[in-house]
């Protein structure tokens, strides 16, 4: 067995080593939480052992990345510290570790304690892929049942049997990015996998619903539309009305969520029972928002099917009633993927490489944090799930995914078109694309490949500084100023082009530092080409 140890005191790691390796074990040693990360990414490992107090990152910051990702369901942890307080070891067995072995220890004691650990960690994981095969055969046979009566309803409805596919999937990755943009909605990959094959009951009811009114090529009128309304609660007291025995069952309560607030809407102006906000369950907004885009983007008896832009700029405009603002928000993160696989599908193996790159990006062993300078093969190739496709920067997803609260980062600024609508209005968006490529450029080529340059949105742009010093700070923020303030845009020599920038430094998490740096910018904007920043570790006044 392959073991990967963690310890910054070059002693006490020979001294492990030593009785691991006497044990028939293959240890790889390292000396600070960084390198640890690294050599978990790169290799397979058995276990890995972590010190708690090591430099760069310690212990818990390493076992926060690994059960943030999911990597420890693939190896065990244990922690090792000469610090065995009740919080330490708590704090330990909360972030997902398998066990805790106090400082100083017997030789024969850290042994049999690992040994113990890898038989218990064989077991758990034999017992785990038991029960997930036998969820995946329930799961099997009820998606069978489900699709044979779903299509009945998408049968009598007048349409393809498409829409149940595709609000499907697109519950599928809406759940999957909801859990990477935020953590107010602890789902596992199980209750993403039950949400998303309720889904395909959502529409149940309108098997009661007269075909007179179900497929009507015109506007329905304020009666007709009140019986097409009855369909949310007709469906779910259809799956209220199945023996007690069945009601029981979890995928029987989510589908009766799902039948009967599907029309519900975030600000409670839905229908049947006018809930508000997060008092419609997360399943059943989901699979509104997946319901209202699918509707949007295909032909209906009663329309012709809009375009993925124009249906995206529906939904954000609200027009088609108000969704939970985070959902909204994972919608634009997926658009790509949207436009690809559901709207203008691709042919069949390039859809579905790019279904197994999405599912892969979720739930595999992800870390690409440049500040430990490594990228696995397979990673590189999930670049451009995080590439804005005008500039070939980082996309917005990239930092909403990849700098979370528990890493620090030297400096971040925030920068801002300047006139940039006037730029569109007076010259079109096609010129305005041209402008924001030729900026993009121009950033790159005045920072480092250390450096994360992020198109935040529309004409913001965002860049992560790591190990930077101050002044070198500071003329890097005037350098890009002044060369995107020198560009020269094609066929449009009379087009001036300038940016304000505001930047935060000092060793901080990137929230806080964004907050102060959009706070410099909006000061830098005031007059316009100009560059404010903000040091965080001094008092002076810094704009």
């Amino acid at each position: 067995m392959r073991l990967l140890l963690a310890e910054d005191e070059r002693s006490l790691s020979r001294a492990l080593t030593a009785i691991l390796e006497g044990n028939r074990y293959s240890v790889d040693a390292v000396f600070d939480g960084a390198e640890a990360l690294a050599y978990l990414e790169a290799g397979h490992y058995d276990a890995a052992i972590l010190d708690i107090m090591m430099p760069e990152m310690d212990g818990f910051e390493v076992l926060a990345h690994i059960n943030r990702y999911h990597w420890n369901d693939s190896f065990a942890v244990i922690m090792i510290s000469a610090d065995d307080s009740p919080a330490n070891i708590k704090r330990a067995y909360d972030l997902g570790a398998f066990d805790y072995i106090s400082r100083p220890f017997d030789s024969a004691i850290v042994q049999r304690r690992i040994a113990n650990t890898m038989c218990l960690y064989a077991r758990q994981q034999h017992l785990e892929s038991i029960i997930e095969e036998q969820f995946r055969e329930q799961e099997k046979i009820s998606r069978t049942m489900i699709s044979i009566l779903s299509h009945i309803v998408e049968f009598r409805n007048g349409e393809s049997g498409l829409h149940i596919q595709h609000v499907n999937e697109i519950t599928e990755y809406l759940l999957r990015q909801l859990i990477q943009h935020t953590d107010q909605y602890p789902l596992s990959k199980a209750d993403i996998a039950l949400i998303s094959t309720a889904s395909a009951l959502h529409d149940i009811g309108k098997i009661s619903i007269p075909d007179e009114i179900l497929n009507k090529p015109g506007r329905l009128t304020p009666e007709e539309f009140e019986v097409m309304k009855t369909h949310t609660f007709i469906g779910a007291e259809m799956l209220a009305d199945l023996p007690a025995d069945q009601q029981q069952d979890t995928l029987i309560q989510v589908a009766y969520e799902i039948c009967r607030w599907h029309h519900e809407r975030y600000d409670g102006k839905g229908y049947p029972d006018g809930l508000k906000g997060e008092e419609i369950p997360i399943s059943a907004q989901v699979v509104a928002l997946a319901d209202v885009y699918d509707a949007l983007t295909s032909d209906r008896c009663y329309k012709k099917a809009y375009s993925h832009e124009e249906a995206m700029k529906m939904i954000q405009e609200g027009q088609c009633g108000v969704f939970n603002p985070v959902l909204l928000q994972c919608l634009q993160e997926i658009e790509d993927i949207l436009a690809a696989v559901i709207v203008n599908p691709l042919s069949g193996q390039e859809a579905k490489e790019m279904r197994e790159i999405r599912s892969k990006i979720d739930y595999d062993r992800l870390f690409t944090d440049e500040k430990y300078s490594f990228l696995s093969n397979r990673q590189r190739r999930y670049e451009l799930l995080y590439l804005d496709s005008l500039t070939n920067v980082f996309s917005r997803r990239y930092y909403d995914e990849q700098f979370h609260d528990t890493e620090r980062v030297q400096a971040l600024v925030m920068m801002d078109v300047d006139n940039f609508k006037s730029i569109n209005d007076n010259y079109g968006h096609d010129v305005g694309d041209v402008v924001l490529q030729s900026i993009a450029k121009a950033i790159l080529s005045c920072v480092r490949k250390t450096d994360s340059v992020i198109r935040y949105g529309g004409d913001e742009f965002m860049i992560i500084f790591r190990n930077i010093p101050a002044e070198v700070f500071e003329k890097k923020l005037e350098s890009i100023r002044s060369t995107v303030e020198a560009l020269t845009i094609a066929d449009q020599p009379e087009l001036h082009v300038s940016v304000s920038v505001g930047g935060a430094y000092g060793m901080e998490m990137p929230r806080k530092l964004f907050k102060t740096a959009d706070n410099m910018l909006y000061l830098a904007k005031i007059e316009k080409n100009q560059v404010a920043i903000y040091f965080l570790d001094e008092q002076a006044d810094n704009t």
